[in-house]
C-alpha cells in the first residue's frame, strides 16, 4: 500500500508539475504578445508545444542553448521566449547575426576594442558581451563564425573572461549564450569547418524547432496575427481570406518557413486594395504546382521507424543511434521532437 501511494504521490506531482509549467507558458505566451510581430510566441500546434516546454524548463537555468532549424523558422522568437522566462529577463537581449560580418569586424563586434587598436579605431568601444551583461547574447547563424573566431568563443565559454582588441585587460563576461544555426553543425565538424571542442560547449541543451511544413496548424493564427500587423503598420487592411486562398496557404511547402509566409502575406495584403485576399494575389514558387500533403508523412514515418528501432535494442539509444545511422544528440534531438524521451 506504501508503494502504491507512493506512486500516486509521484503521478500527482508530476500532474503538478506539468500544470505549473503549461501555466508558466501561457503565461509568457500572452505577455509575448504585446511584444512586435517579429518577435511574438504564435503557434498551438503539438510540434510547436513541445519547442516551448524545452524552452521554458531551460529558461530558469543559465545553461548555454543551442537552437537548431531552418531559415525563418523563428529561433530569434524562442531564443527571445527564453531570455523573457529567465532569471535575467531585466537584462538585455543582444542579437548578432555572425554570418553578416566579415571576420575582422565580428572579433572587433563581439569584444569591443581599445582606442588605437587597428587603424580607424579612434576612441574605444564596448563589444556585444559587454552590452549584454548580465542579459542575454544571441548569437545567430554561429557556424558561418571563423575557425580564428571559433576559438575565442570558446575561450570566453570557458573562461568566462575576455579582453578587448588591443588591451590587456580582462573583462568577466556575465552573459548566458544562446547560439542558433541553420545548418548541420554534426556535419561542419565531421568536415572540419567547425570545431568540435566549441560544439560540445554550445550543444549543452539543443532544441529543435520544426519547419512551418511540420507544424501547420500554426499557419492559420500566423496568418491572423500578420493580417492585422498590416491593418496597423502599412494600413494595408484586408477584409479576410478565401477557403482557396487559405487552403493554398496550408498546403504550401514553404521553404522560407514563418518569413517567407509572412512576405507572401505582406504582398497580398497590398494587391487585394482592401477586399479579400483570394488565390491570384499570392505569389508563391510554383503555385501552379504548390505540392499537397504527403502521404504518408514524413514525420510520422520517422517517429515509428525510431520507435520500432529503440524496441528491438530494448531501448539502448548509443546501439539505436548506430542502427539508424545517426549520432546520439541526433536521437536525442529526435526523441524530444516526437515526445519519446520518456516512452
Amino acid at each position: 500500500m506504501n508503494a502504491a501511494l507512493a506512486m500516486d504521490s509521484g503521478g500527482v506531482d508530476a500532474r503538478v508539475h506539468a500544470d505549473r509549467l503549461d501555466s508558466r507558458i501561457r503565461n509568457l505566451t500572452e505577455a509575448s504578445e504585446r511584444q512586435p510581430i517579429p518577435f511574438r510566441v504564435i503557434g498551438q500546434s503539438p510540434e510547436w508545444r513541445q519547442v516551448l516546454t524545452k524552452a521554458a524548463q531551460v529558461a530558469v537555468t543559465n545553461t548555454t542553448v543551442f537552437l537548431q532549424g531552418e531559415s525563418g523558422t523563428g529561433k530569434e522568437v524562442v531564443a527571445r521566449f527564453i531570455h523573457r522566462a529567465s532569471p535575467r529577463k531585466n537584462g538585455p537581449f543582444v542579437a548578432i547575426n555572425c554570418a553578416a560580418l566579415p571576420e575582422q569586424l565580428l572579433e572587433s563586434e563581439l569584444f569591443g576594442y581599445e582606442r588605437g587598436a587597428f587603424t580607424g579605431a579612434h576612441q574605444a568601444k564596448a563589444g556585444q558581451f559587454e552590452l549584454a551583461s548580465t542579459g542575454v547574447l544571441f548569437l545567430d547563424e554561429v557556424s558561418e563564425m571563423s575557425t580564428m573566431a571559433q576559438a575565442k568563443l570558446l575561450r570566453v565559454l570557458q573562461e568566462r573572461e575576455f579582453q578587448r582588441l588591443g588591451s590587456t585587460r580582462l573583462v568577466k563576461a556575465n552573459v548566458r549564450v544562446i547560439a542558433a544555426s541553420n545548418r548541420d553543425l554534426h556535419k561542419a565538424v565531421a568536415e572540419g569547418s567547425f570545431r568540435e571542442d566549441l560544439f560540445y560547449r554550445l550543444h549543452v541543451f539543443d532544441i529543435c524547432i520544426p519547419p512551418l511544413r511540420e507544424r501547420r496548424r500554426d499557419i492559420p493564427p500566423l496568418i491572423d496575427a500578420f493580417l492585422q500587423e498590416f491593418n496597423r503598420s502599412t494600413g494595408c487592411a484586408s477584409a479576410g481570406m478565401t477557403p482557396d486562398a487559405l487552403k493554398m496557404l496550408v498546403d504550401y511547402e514553404w521553404p522560407g518557413n514563418v518569413r517567407e509566409l509572412h512576405n507572401a502575406l505582406e504582398r497580398a495584403a497590398i494587391l487585394c486594395e482592401g477586399g479579400l485576399i483570394t488565390a491570384r494575389h499570392l505569389s508563391l514558387r510554383s503555385t501552379s504546382t504548390v505540392a499537397p500533403r504527403r502521404p504518408p508523412n514524413l514525420s510520422d514515418v520517422e517517429r515509428r521507424t525510431i520507435e520500432q528501432v529503440l524496441h528491438e535494442t530494448d531501448w539502448n539509444k548509443s546501439k539505436a543511434a548506430r542502427r539508424l545511422g545517426i549520432t546520439r544528440t541526433q536521437l536525442y534531438c529526435r526523441l524530444r521532437k516526437y515526445g519519446l524521451e520518456s516512452a
